[in-house]
């Protein structure tokens, strides 16, 4: 993380109690990207016993708003495309996002979500609307 944007966003990170309660840390934020990971639990368990799809969905939604948001804009998401592909037995999830495009009112971000062998689990593209 670069020392001006982690003074600048660390606050708010730490703020966003829904992602700490579901085990979600940023761990890299640069100038239009960003990385993080979500430490499973079993309140991340479906009844199958895998990862819920809205566990995976909390950490891209986090992961992805956050580079977005670099350009000293506050931003929420509008819609997501989001494609689940596999799953994991592993306890930790990764994500990368990054801006594709950013435009007046919004932002095309995309993010995917890999296990620690570099399993491709999940890939989205959020439309991140930009409120001012």
């Amino acid at each position: 993380m670069s020392k001006e944007l982690t003074d600048r966003f660390r606050p708010l990170m730490d703020k966003n109690v829904f992602a700490l309660y579901n085990g979600i840390h940023v761990t890299d934020l640069s100038e239009d990207s960003c990385e993080g990971y979500m430490d499973v639990t079993e309140n991340s368990m479906n009844i199958y016993g895998s990862i819920h799809g809205g566990a995976y969905f909390t950490l891209a939604d986090v992961v992805a708003s956050m580079p977005a948001r670099t350009d000293g804009r506050v931003y929420v998401t509008q819609s997501v495309d989001v494609h689940y592909l596999s799953t994991t037995k592993e306890r930790r999830v990764f994500a990368k996002s990054w801006v594709v495009k950013r435009g007046r009112s919004s932002a095309l971000v995309e993010c995917e979500l890999k296990d620690s062998t570099g399993k491709l689990l999940v890939k989205t593209t959020f439309t991140m609307f930009c409120k001012g």
